[in-house]
């Protein structure tokens, strides 16, 4: 082999050696680009996906948040009512309270006249527990309009052979 020879069977190597290095990059560089193309479509498609979840949950917060104004709204005019209605309530329950106490006063007065009628007539401590027995009172109560002991009450009572409960 004569030295023209092995420049051709080198160069023809280097060739070779030349292409598959270039090939072998080419394809690295075409693989990084396909794979780079790959990730960037991925990100968009996450982002696409992204988009698409946060709007949806947005919309379902706004609804949500819609949901508990009217609630509110609600519970407020439900409130009012119901303040309305008490102060209806207080307004009536003093009102009775007024009239009771107004007839306790009433039949306070009416027992007092009737206790001094019995004193103008100047009657007994007797008397008196008799008197008011026979129109209806109960031994507690002659007991506290007279300032006596339901006992004493109820001995007078018995001392003068009335039927006692």
């Amino acid at each position: 082999m004569n030295f023209l020879d092995y420049l051709v069977v080198i160069s023809t190597l280097g060739t070779v050696i030349f292409s598959w290095t270039y090939l072998l990059l080419g394809r690295e560089n075409s693989q990084r680009e396909l794979d780079r193309e790959e990730l960037e479509e991925r990100i968009m498609e996450l982002m696409g996906k992204f988009r698409y979840m946060s709007a949806n949950r947005l919309e379902l917060l706004e609804r949500k948040t819609q949901e508990i104004r009217r609630l509110i709204s609600e519970a407020n005019t439900v409130m009012s009512k119901l303040m309305v209605k008490m102060s209806e309530m207080e307004r009536l329950e003093s009102s009775k309270t007024e009239n009771t106490e107004k007839k306790v006063v009433k039949e306070e007065q009416k027992t007092k006249k009737e206790f001094e009628d019995d004193t103008e007539k100047d009657f007994g401590i007797e008397k008196k527990i008799v008197s008011m027995y026979d129109r209806g009172f109960s031994e507690i109560d002659i007991a506290k309009k007279l300032g006596v002991t339901v006992g004493e009450v109820r001995l007078i009572l018995q001392l003068f052979k009335r039927n006692v409960g």
